[in-house]
């Protein structure tokens, strides 16, 4: 009975660290502006590396599912997103993204004040 019990413990505990180690989520845009490029990297790291989305452009109101190797995934991450516009940066820093499902993420350009509903 009781090696039974710590198999079943063992494999929820495999379980519940794969399932925490998966970052892919869908990112909505509602900052009024299109996104042309779109950068994650861990929140530790001092560079950016390659565009997520290519040659895709998120209008206003639109959303894009965002996939991750789960392999090389760290949970903690900052986002920068560069608007089609003006070519203008911004970036949400520590993103938890094991932890959500979709981001929406809002800007007012006048303020400069970001925010990011998670889900």
């Amino acid at each position: 009975m009781f090696r039974t019990l710590s198999v079943v413990a063992a494999l929820s505990f495999i379980a519940g660290q794969a399932l925490a180690q998966n970052a892919d989520f869908t990112l909505v845009n509602a900052t009024g502006y299109p996104i042309s490029e779109v950068y994650v990297s861990p929140s530790k790291s001092q560079s950016w590396g390659g565009d997520v989305l290519g040659k895709h452009t998120i209008g206003d109101g639109e959303a894009w599912k965002l996939s991750f190797p789960q392999s090389k995934t760290q949970c903690i991450q900052d986002l920068q997103i560069v608007f089609e516009d003006d070519n203008s940066k911004v970036v949400w820093e520590g993103l938890n993204l094991c932890e959500l499902d979709k981001l929406t993420l809002s800007y007012d350009r006048k303020t400069g004040v970001t925010s990011a509903k998670k889900e």
